[in-house]
């Protein structure tokens, strides 16, 4: 298992499904489709270069395949997605843990992201606080997550 810094560009590809995959498995329990879609498009292959040349974007890696991902970009934390087979294995935690030292290296004072539902535990546990809980409308559909931050 290890992290890897440099992105190329079979693994910016490799990012993005990881992502896809996890949204389609893990969204559908507490999102609606329209949703799940939404988040489909966003992390769209543009977005996921964009984070990549604007910031940090790292993977994690074990035999060839990309089981989670994170991005740091100035002080914005997000895109952390780790595969649905290898969650809850403290592989997030490692992702944050490598994105925090990385904003301190860096002379960061405050991180902040958006956290879906799902997320928020794993930022929670990493000393996150929620600054407000927010709704954003996809259509007529309610996108509920939260505004987290934490002062390094």
């Amino acid at each position: 298992m290890r992290l890897i810094e440099n992105i190329g560009e079979k693994q910016l590809a490799d990012i993005k499904l990881l992502i896809h995959h996890t949204v389609r498995v893990c969204y559908p329990a507490i999102y609606p489709k329209e949703v799940v879609e939404f988040f489909i498009r966003y992390h769209s292959s543009e977005q996921i270069r964009s984070r990549a040349s604007s910031g940090i974007l790292i993977a994690l890696e074990e035999d060839n395949a990309i089981l989670g991902t994170g991005f740091l970009d100035g002080e914005e934390m997000g895109g952390v997605y780790i595969h649905p087979e290898y969650q809850r294995k403290g592989y997030g935690t490692m992702i944050v843990n490598f994105l925090l030292d990385k904003a301190v290296k860096k002379g960061i004072d405050k991180i902040w992201l958006d956290a879906t539902p799902f997320a928020k535990p794993l930022y929670l546990k990493s000393g996150f606080t929620v600054s407000s809980p927010m709704v954003q409308m996809v259509g007529d559909v309610a996108l509920h997550y939260f505004k987290m931050e934490k002062i390094l």
